[in-house]
């Protein structure tokens, strides 16, 4: 048996490549999307009272991932947990299937946005240019389980305080998006480096201190090292050429 999806439209957000992509939905509340629907004479009708939810299920393809195959078991993102898991037993894009699923804020529907519909979302982990299969609504009365534990993944993420250079700050203030500086601040605030560079380099060691690390956030090349038990970010050079 075997079944085929055809995407309902593409998300378009800030992250450009999977360095910096919060490693879950609402981890950085200003991560903005937007769903641009495919023109389909249905969707305007198949989105009434969608508005009325304060937060969506985004099903997704992990579109990058088709042709690499899967993985029966998996490193967490995570230091201090277990060194493999099933793939099963983790939200990995290395999957039988490539889908993927999303919790996210619904910050409003445009239904005469130019050129088709755009559902606009807000607290996004999702790569720019994502195919997006389907919406459902999200309720709490039965998505939010209270009695529900978090496996090992239940142990708390630390998060560091973020500063910002003067010449990170005249760039920011330099941008149109007023959204920016919290944007990029909470990202970095989980230590967004992958899973292989936070293990052999924990933020807070000698060895780390000083080092710059970096990446994509819309056209910006986000520069930022650990100082003490803070990230501080470096520069933040604009090229939209790149």
């Amino acid at each position: 048996m075997s079944a085929e999806y055809s995407p309902i439209g593409i998300l378009h957000t800030c992250f450009t490549e999977k360095f910096g992509t919060p490693r879950q939905s609402m981890m950085v509340s200003e991560a903005r999307g937007i769903l641009k629907l495919y023109p389909d004479p249905g969707y305007r009708a198949a989105l009434n009272h969608l508005e009325e939810f304060s937060h969506l299920w985004i099903i997704f393809s992990f579109h990058k991932h088709l042709k690499k195959g899967w993985r029966p078991t998996i490193r967490p993102p995570r230091i201090d947990t277990y060194p493999r898991v099933g793939v099963f037993a983790s939200r990995s894009p290395h999957r039988p299937n490539a889908i993927g699923l999303s919790a996210v804020k619904l910050e409003r529907i445009d239904l005469d946005a130019k050129g088709g519909i755009e559902i606009h979302l807000s607290g996004v982990d999702i790569l720019d240019g994502t195919p997006v299969l389907d919406i459902k609504p999200y309720l709490p009365f039965a998505d939010r389980i209270m009695e529900a534990n978090g496996g090992w993944a239940d142990d708390k993420i630390k998060r560091y305080p973020v500063e910002f250079s003067p010449r990170s700050l005249e760039i920011i203030q330099e941008d149109a998006n007023p959204r920016l500086k919290a944007l990029v601040s909470e990202m970095l605030s989980w230590d967004p480096r992958p899973t292989s560079q936070r293990r052999a380099m924990p933020l807070e060691d000698k060895q780390t201190q000083g080092k710059v690390f970096g990446f994509r956030l819309f056209d910006y090349d986000i520069q930022w090292q650990a100082r003490g038990s803070e990230i501080y970010v470096v520069d933040m050079p604009h090229d939209p050429q790149i």
